[in-house]
């Protein structure tokens, strides 16, 4: 407590001191730079002065403090006695330093030599622990080799190379148990190989085949090894836990670490290629036991299509875990080419399967035998002790396990799924085309087209073979009509359109194809329509004429453009193509005007040659060939509309193409499509095809047209008769004949067509009633009687075909009942009644025909010129 004050009092005075001291420098300067004695006698008494009041101070000072400086002074000899004692403490210290530091200078060599030694000994037990763990490798390996554990027993081996190549390299006698870890080494080379294929390749192919396998009945699953199992493993459940990827990535490290950078890959793609062929095969084997497919029972097309759809999608399912192992690949080793070589394997695989289905490889050995025909043998080595032994199969054989019966068109169903898997290849590999194809364009361009065509070539030849061939014996009344050729020409076609449809990138050739078989029909039924229509002889291939035939007249007309022309302008052409669902509608004065321009017509063709020419040899009197001309319309109508509707069925895609493809097809007598589109081509066939069918119609026509002319032109002959009461028997020919027509086409023309042959009849028979009027002589009562029997007998019989009452007759009946009961002069009375109903040629006959009758003016010259001036006398007047 006594220190604080002393602090205090010290730096008081201290402050004080330099006070003073900077006064005593003030005067020390003073006096040495002043001058004046006096001056400095001034100075040094104020010193003295100052002097002596200091130490007055201090002498107070030192009194009031006596305390304090006693006990400064105790405290500063203990300090310095405290001083002493340490400074010689730290001198023992130093001795004793120096002292260690010179025996540790003694012992340090044999510290070192301690510590090299404990060093070398520790490096051996390392070293006996080291070989120790070696000599258990082998067993260590194997065991986990056995235990599937792949990954461990890699590193086992990675760590015993290290090892024997390391640290353990100098020492002598490990190559036995080198040799030994390398046997291993190779042995978990080929369990990884043989794991990375199950999961890139078995698992993926198998994962499918349970879908089938869980179908099949477990009776027919143990009659097959494979079977029973696949079925096992889906009861136990294959697949691992962990995923594929990981799995995959396991294998990928260890092999990587096997093989020391010297991975060969191309060992584990040939592993995979084997066992996609291996697993196709077994796929093959699942699907004919899941489809009952055996000796006895042979499967289809149908079969095969499930078959490529599950290979199809086994292989997507494939590529997938080799996408994943490529990847790793990659990042190990930098190879980049696994994807592709999986698919160069599975398109191999692919194409042997498709082509055994395909029946490809005996065309390829005859075509080979066929080369090698001629090349001479140098050496033969059958005989040889080296050759083959025939119960030996060669690396390349290949057991043919097939689920249907092997055929060219198997390809159809097959094509949609390969083209699908052939775009997937191409995008997956970043090729094309790839092998499959060009596999598959080859076999359908050189081998599957020619085959179809020479197919097509002998089918149609045998369905237009013969005219046995060309009516349907069918009882069904539906395909009665339609020719059996057509039927079988319209399957050909149909087979064609299903092979455009199915196989769509080669729609051009199918195309053509379809084309050729149109083009011969066209020919055959132009054949047939000539050959049932002469035109002036019959002619055999040589064009040697063997017989002269003349042409029938309906025939004649029907290829005279004009008639035919004129005739198809009438309403009632038209009419006979409408459907039978949507009928016309026409008036009365319509048809009238439309019956009366057609019997113009053809009383202007047929009046003078009916009266002058027409013979028996001019008509078809055969109904067979009736019912032919008939079915040949009604075929060749039908055939054209199917045409049209299988090229409208066609894809979008497809008629895009078969628009852009311009073919050059050549018909019969030199007549050529040129540089049209496909499809119009195949309508421009049709549509002659069409015309033939028009022409069978127009034909019908015109023909029954041309019996009413044979059988009632005559009647304008005299004939002396007793019967009275009787038709002539050219009425009752004719109504034979009409009723035959109507027997033979009313079960094969449709209503409308019918309609076209028969409505109008009644018009023409009575205007050729008439018509030939103005050849009759002279007619009794009874033969006037006679003439309207006949007109009646006619009505009757159209009447009962037609379901109508052919009013048109009345026309010629009351004609003829005017000529009945009226003489020439009555007639002229009744000229403006009757006016409307006849025209004025009409009622010329009628007068000419009665003066004629008349036994007094029918022999008085000048009387029927007379009557004629009265006639037209009067109908200038009305007129």
């Amino acid at each position: 407590m006594s220190e604080t004050p002393v602090a205090a009092t010290r730096r008081s005075r201290t402050t004080n001191n330099s006070n003073e001291t900077g006064l005593l420098i003030n005067v020390i300067r003073s006096l040495t730079s002043s001058v004046s004695e006096d001056q400095r006698e001034i100075e040094k008494s104020r010193l003295e002065k100052g002097f002596k009041e200091s130490g007055i101070l201090i002498d107070r000072l030192v009194k009031n403090h006596q305390q304090d400086v006693e006990e400064c002074l105790i405290s500063f000899r203990d300090v310095s006695t405290k001083i002493s004692n340490c400074r010689e403490r730290i001198h023992n210290v130093r001795n004793a330093i120096h002292t260690c530091k010179s025996l540790l200078e003694l012992r340090r060599d044999d510290l070192k030599k301690l510590w090299l030694e404990n060093a070398q000994q520790k490096s051996v037990c390392e070293i006996m622990a080291q070989l120790e763990e070696l000599r258990e490798s082998p067993s260590k390996i194997e065991s986990l080799i056995l235990k599937e554990n792949y990954q461990e027993a890699a590193a086992i081996v990675t760590e015993s190379r290290e090892l024997m190549q390391g640290k353990l390299s100098c020492i002598e006698g490990l190559s036995q148990l080198a040799t030994q870890i390398e046997r291993f080494a190779k042995v978990l080379i080929e369990k990884i190989n043989d794991l990375l294929v199950n999961m890139l390749v078995v698992e993926p192919f198998e994962k499918h085949l349970f879908n089938i396998i869980r179908t099949i009945p477990e009776y027919k699953i143990q009659q097959n090894l494979y079977c029973s199992s696949l079925y096992e493993k889906s009861k136990n459940g294959f697949l691992s836990n962990e995923s594929n990827k990981d799995r995959i990535k396991q294998s990928v490290s260890a092999l990587s670490s096997l093989e020391e950078g010297d991975w060969d890959i191309d060992r584990l793609m040939m592993l995979s290629k084997n066992m996609i062929d291996k697993m196709i095969i077994n796929s093959v084997q699942v699907m004919r036991v899941g489809c009952n497919i055996d000796e006895n029972n042979e499967g289809d097309s149908s079969h095969l299509k499930q078959l490529m759809q599950m290979l199809s999608a086994q292989l997507d399912s494939s590529c997938l875990q080799h996408n994943v192992f490529a990847n790793l690949v990659e990042e190990h080793i930098g190879r980049k080419d696994v994807a592709s070589s999986f698919w160069r394997s599975a398109q191999t695989a692919v194409e042997l399967v498709v082509s055994e289905h395909l029946d490809i490889n005996p065309l390829l050995e005859k075509q080979n035998v066929l080369n090698n025909i001629n090349r001479k043998q140098l050496f033969r080595f059958d005989c040889t002790a080296c050759s083959t032994s025939p119960n030996v199969t060669s690396s390349t054989s290949h057991a043919k396990v097939l689920i249907c019966k092997p055929s060219a068109y198997n390809i159809v169903v097959i094509f949609p799924i390969l083209s699908r898997l052939m775009e997937n290849i191409e995008k997956q590999i970043n090729e094309s085309p790839c092998d499959l194809r060009r596999f598959m364009h080859s076999f359908v361009m050189e081998m599957f087209v020619e085959r179809v065509k020479s197919n097509l070539a002998s089918r149609i030849e045998e369905a237009l073979r013969g005219s046995q061939n060309l009516i349907n014996n069918n009882n069904n009344q539906k395909n009665k009509r339609i020719l059996l050729s057509c039927e079988k020409v319209l399957e050909l076609c149909k087979e064609v359109h299903d092979l455009i449809v199915s196989m769509d990138l080669y729609a051009d050739r199918f195309a053509a194809l379809w084309l050729l078989v149109l083009t011969d029909y066209y020919k055959n039924m132009t054949d047939i329509y000539e050959k049932m229509t002469p035109s002036g002889g019959i002619i055999d291939e040589n064009n040697v004429v063997l017989a002269t035939k003349r042409q029938k007249l309906s025939a004649a007309w029907t290829a005279d453009d004009d008639i035919s022309r004129l005739l198809m302008s009438l309403p009632n052409w038209t009419q006979a193509k409408i459907s039978p669902t949507t009928p016309a509608i026409e008036s009365e004065i319509d048809v009238g005007e439309r019956n009366k321009r057609e019997s113009e017509i053809l009383i202007g063709n047929l009046g003078t040659q009916a009266q002058n020419k027409l013979m028996e040899s001019d008509l078809i009197i055969d109904m067979n060939d009736i019912q032919m001309f008939a079915c040949l319309h009604e075929s060749l109508k039908w055939f054209g509309e199917q045409i049209r509707e299988l090229v409208y069925c066609l894809p979008a895609h497809v008629k895009v193409v078969l628009d852009t493809c311009m073919v050059q097809v050549r018909l019969k007598d030199g007549q050529m499509i040129d540089n049209k589109s496909v499809p119009s081509a195949i309508e421009d066939c049709v549509n002659r095809l069409e015309s033939i069918a028009d022409s069978c119609l127009l034909l019908l026509h015109i023909e029954i047209r041309v019996h009413c002319f044979f059988h009632l032109a005559p009647l304008a002959k005299y004939r002396n008769s007793s019967a009275n009461n009787e038709v002539d028997p050219e009425v009752v020919a004719l109504g034979k004949d009409l009723q035959q027509f109507y027997n033979e086409l009313k079960d094969i023309l449709t209503g409308p067509k019918i309609s076209y042959v028969f409505d109008g009849l009644g018009h023409l028979c009575a205007a050729i009633f008439i018509h030939i009027s103005q050849f009759m002589p002279r007619l009794t009562e009874a033969a006037k009687k006679r003439v309207c029997r006949n007109v009646w007998g006619v009505q009757q019989r159209l009447s009962r075909i037609t379901n109508r009452r052919e009013a048109d007759l009345d026309k010629a009946r009351a004609f003829f009942d005017l000529l009945l009961t009226n003489d020439p002069d009555g007639i002229l009375s009744i000229v403006p009644e009757k006016r409307s109903m006849f025209t004025p040629i009409e009622l010329s006959y009628l007068l000419a025909l009665s003066v004629r009758s008349d036994k007094i003016l029918g022999s008085q010259h000048g009387a029927l010129e007379k009557r004629q001036m009265q006639l037209n006398s009067i109908l200038k007047s009305l007129s």
